[in-house]
């Protein structure tokens, strides 16, 4: 059993290395998962070595901390939102940017692809996905875009027919190039004090990361989030989400999505120089 001490230190280094505040209630699953993912009796030494700054180490006990639940088109309500935000940000400024902040393993930034290209009739929109993620095995799932048919029975029969190919590998099945170019994948830990985002997004999907996050380090990564979006941008949280402090920010839009609040000329300003 997880003995108190080993979770006192699980607690700290989560919170020190990803902002992730864990709870009594989080006791059990992190023995679940220690058990299945490292064996009996190793957490101690993974928990020693992050301690120490093994960066692998450090690597494997976020994996470890976080669940990379996703899917297809899950809320698909945001999608077809986001595709239209997108395609009036196109007209007026000749092309769109889009982040799916906690990426997983990629179906939540494939889906928007998807989305996309339905929206906008054409193979090559002028859009760009940004998709980023803390764990770097889930990346690399999200890279290789190969997917059970389990997976892809999430898919409406016409989007499976369009948009998977079979795998010229494995068997398994993959996307089509067209969705797959549309996705840069990124690491990236939203607690780093640098975010090497570049330009600025006409939306950005947060889902199912703020809930873990302790509260400062919550506000702390909406606060960036919206310096990062452009006027009346979107951003996209799972409806049972909320923006807690942060709420000053953005105008709530309903089902959990909420838009930029405006802001002077001379803080927009500062916010341009500053940059991400």
């Amino acid at each position: 059993m997880l003995t108190e001490a080993q979770f006192e230190r699980a607690r700290r280094l989560a919170l020190g290395l990803a902002g992730i505040e864990l709870f009594d209630r989080h006791r059990e699953l992190l023995q679940r998962r220690s058990d299945r993912l490292l064996g009996q009796d190793a957490l101690d030494a993974l928990l020693g070595a992050a301690e120490n700054g093994d960066a692998d180490a450090r690597r494997r006990l976020i994996e470890l901390l976080t669940t990379n639940f996703t899917g297809f088109f899950r809320h698909p309500w945001h999608f077809h939102l986001a595709a239209e935000h997108a395609l009036w940000a196109v007209h007026r400024h000749g092309s769109a940017r889009l982040w799916s902040a906690a990426a997983a393993t990629g179906e939540e930034a494939y889906s928007l692809a998807m989305a996309l290209l339905d929206v906008f009739r054409r193979d090559d929109p002028a859009v760009t996905i940004v998709a980023t993620d803390i764990d770097e095995a889930a990346l690399a799932v999200a890279r290789g875009a190969e997917y059970d048919e389990s997976v892809l029975a999430a898919l409406e029969p016409a989007h499976h027919a369009r948009f998977v190919e079979a795998s010229p590998v494995n068997g398994r099945r993959r996307l089509v190039p067209a969705v797959r170019r549309l996705v840069e994948f990124r690491r990236l830990n939203l607690t780093d004090v640098v975010w090497p985002l570049g330009e600025r997004f006409d939306v950005v999907f947060c889902r199912n990361v703020l809930m873990y996050l302790e509260a400062g380090h919550r506000y702390a990564v909406l606060e960036r989030i919206a310096s990062l979006l452009e006027p009346g941008g979107l951003l996209l949280l799972d409806p049972s989400e909320h923006l807690g402090g942060a709420a000053e920010l953005f105008v709530d839009r309903g089902n959990g999505v909420y838009s930029r609040r405006a802001v002077d000329g001379s803080r927009q300003a500062s916010r341009r120089s500053a940059g991400p």
